[in-house]
């Protein structure tokens, strides 16, 4: 009896696994097939071409802002409510996201939309939550490099093929399409996962979301940790609005340069891809904390490197090898975060942690803006390389060891 008990067990945590690595990867395509092609969309609703560089980053900010101040709420209620209930909440009111924005009109409508999208989100934090429950100690590192991929390779196959809707179909029933994905999530996540029962508990209702942030602001290594989501997040938007930019400038101006940047760009997702569950079984073999430092200072330097105006051969070389590394932070640090935090306060970390890279996805923009105005567009890769050396150098001043605590 015992035995048939475990069994199942084992049986439900890797149904849960093997769903919800499946669902993140269709939640990323599903995500990068529309957003690359905003600006685009701003165009056919009719915003003039001058005025579209502003409302990019009006309907950008605002799912950005709302997910921020979101993300607690959403990671306490899968604390007291249940993260399942959380995960086909977010996956549904994601996919009426998707609808609302294939149904607008004007830019206000996109801006609200999108506002409503960052409302909904939340769909990672509560599978990754489920994820580390779900897994034994000494695969945690692994499993959660292994949910990493599923996102990185959706985000690189989603444009391909939004891109090829698109020219097809148009941008709205691209849209529509985006919608479906995430219907499909929810009702696999109804059917195939399963909580943990002790993932629900009184206790959890009877805090504040200021007593959430209280207990947090009292445990540095959990400070630490969503200080690095943050500062890391920052770093990679600063790069992402000026890369096709800056391929332009190597360039020349000359050539295909959007087709060109978008290679380049991707090469850094599929190294990701391609590295990113190794790089958490490095850190669970080797600790977690050594992992951050490793892949931080390699990605600041290369980063570093890429601010050296150079051919557009060896940017796209640096640009592939910084994906091998900054990509690979995300297994360790949300591994870390798991090892730090006890099982019935997992989903409100992983809301936090979420609300720490949404405001890190705001901030990212605006320093980029701020610095190429001021200097120019290679300064916004030295900028950012600094920082993410000024990471790796932080955790390995506080863990010089690699200890996982």
């Amino acid at each position: 009896m015992s035995c048939n008990l475990k069994g199942g067990l084992f049986l439900n945590y890797n149904k849960n696994i093997i769903t919800l690595v499946a669902s993140m990867f269709l939640v990323a395509s599903g995500y990068t097939m529309v957003i690359p092609f905003l600006p685009l969309y701003l165009g056919e609703l009719g915003v003039p071409d001058n005025e579209i560089s502003f409302w990019t980053g009006i309907v950008f900010s605002s799912c950005f802002l709302v997910a921020g101040v979101m993300g607690p709420v959403w990671g306490k209620l899968a604390d007291s409510g249940g993260k399942k209930k959380m995960a086909v909440r977010a996956a549904v009111l994601l996919g009426f996201s998707y609808l609302f924005c294939g149904l607008c009109q004007n830019q206000y409508h996109l801006m609200a939309a999108r506002a409503f999208q960052g409302f909904a989100n939340g769909f990672v934090a509560a599978s990754m939550a489920i994820i580390s429950d779900s897994t034994e100690s000494d695969k945690l590192g692994a499993t959660l490099g292994m949910a990493q991929t599923s996102l990185v390779v959706g985000g690189i196959l989603g444009p391909l093929m939004g891109g090829a809707l698109s020219h097809v179909f148009g941008m709205r029933d691209t849209f529509f399409l985006s919608a479906l994905f995430l219907w499909i999530v929810a009702a696999a996540v109804i059917c195939f996962v399963r909580d943990k029962k002790h993932a629900v508990k009184k206790g959890g209702e009877k805090t504040s979301i200021g007593a959430d942030l209280s207990y947090v602001a009292h445990k540095p290594s959990l400070r630490e940790l969503l200080m690095l989501c943050f500062f890391l997040q920052t770093t990679i938007l600063m790069i992402q609005p000026v890369t096709s930019l800056y391929v332009g400038e190597l360039m020349h101006h000359e050539g295909n340069i959007e087709l060109t940047a978008g290679f380049i760009m991707s090469s850094g997702g599929l190294a990701g891809a391609l590295t990113t569950t190794l790089w958490g079984k490095f850190g669970q073999e080797k600790g977690y904390y050594r992992a951050m430092t490793v892949t931080l200072l390699a990605a600041g330097v290369i980063t570093i490197l890429q601010s050296i105006p150079d051919s557009i051969w060896g940017f796209g070389l640096c640009q592939f090898l910084v994906g091998c590394f900054v990509i690979g932070v995300n297994p360790s640090l949300n591994a870390a975060l798991v090892e730090h935090t006890p099982s019935d306060f997992r989903g409100r970390i992983f809301g936090l942690s979420t609300a720490a890279q949404q405001f890190g996805n705001m901030l990212g923009p605006l320093l980029s803006s701020a610095v190429s105005m001021a200097f120019g567009i290679w300064e916004v890769y030295l900028t950012a390389g600094i920082i993410q050396l000024l990471l790796g150098l932080k955790v390995w001043v506080s863990h010089g060891r690699g200890d996982r605590r």
